[in-house]
């Protein structure tokens, strides 16, 4: 039986992952990349619940510091930076111009994803928080507007709840070729100068884990006791060398501690 080289993705950087998982399994198909996807709340916590990832690629830094620092992991690496938007199903529109009207009518229906198990959810949390700072008391209009949903537990295409509206990440949204509005930058996390600001918001996952606002930085980790250090190191040397650029994401790059435990070299 084949031994796999086992990696989480955060399910914005699985079109990444994937190409790169292609290559690496062309070049080694004696050990071939096996992907699973998902919310990164989920993917930390199932590698603490004791599943033997070798690498975990996810859509926030925030929650390695958090969770994973320093006993689960001896630091990671920020392959790049994104922003939050709003995006219209298929069939509607919406832009820059006329988001805040869109989002604000008493029957519109907008949907986020679950912030208790994806970053994705708990940013667009976060924005709606600091919407405060772009016009006073649009955060309750949009955080307590009876059409906002939290999609729990996506499913097939069509089989779950109908919305309007989505808040996604801009890489979403452009890859997809969706209508989509881009937010203020007092909402869109992406400013490293508004860092201060975002700050001021801030989500609770639950009782030991609480994320603050800040600019989105996704980033990867391999974890101490990943089966595969030094193989998950190398394939993160091949995804690092993605074209990101091509994937609408956001030049954002930073090394934090020893992407490898030193204790098993290189």
């Amino acid at each position: 039986m084949i031994e796999t080289l086992n990696v989480f993705s955060a399910g914005v950087a699985l079109a990444v992952a994937t190409q790169a998982a292609e290559r690496w399994n062309e070049r080694r198909p004696d050990f071939p990349v096996k992907l699973e996807k998902g919310g990164s709340v989920v993917g930390v916590k199932s590698l603490l619940a004791g599943e033997p990832y070798d690498l975990l690629i996810l859509a926030d830094d925030s929650l390695i510091e958090a969770a994973l620092s320093p006993k689960a992991t001896s630091g990671y690496a920020v392959f790049a930076g994104n922003k939050m938007a709003v995006a219209a199903s298929p069939g509607r529109s919406i832009d820059s111009s006329d988001w805040l009207v869109k989002l604000t009518d008493p029957k519109a229906v907008f949907a986020h994803f679950d912030p208790k198990a994806d970053p994705g959810g708990y940013r667009a949390i976060l924005a709606m928080t600091l919407a405060d700072h772009y016009e006073k008391g649009l955060s309750a209009k949009l955080l307590d507007h009876p059409g906002r949903l939290c999609l729990e537990k996506p499913g097939p295409p069509g089989s779950g709840p109908k919305f309007d509206y989505f808040f996604c990440y801009y890489s979403m949204a452009k890859s997809k070729g969706l209508s989509f509005a881009e937010l203020p930058k007092v909402m869109d996390l992406s400013d490293d100068s508004l860092a201060e600001v975002y700050a001021t918001a801030e989500f609770r996952i639950d009782e030991a884990l609480t994320i603050l606002g800040a600019p989105i930085a996704h980033a990867l980790t391999i974890p101490r006791r990943a089966p595969h250090p030094q193989l998950a190191y190398e394939f993160a040397q091949e995804f690092l060398a993605s074209d990101f650029a091509a994937f609408n994401f956001t030049p954002r790059a930073k090394a934090v501690g020893a992407l490898l435990d030193p204790g098993k070299g290189q």
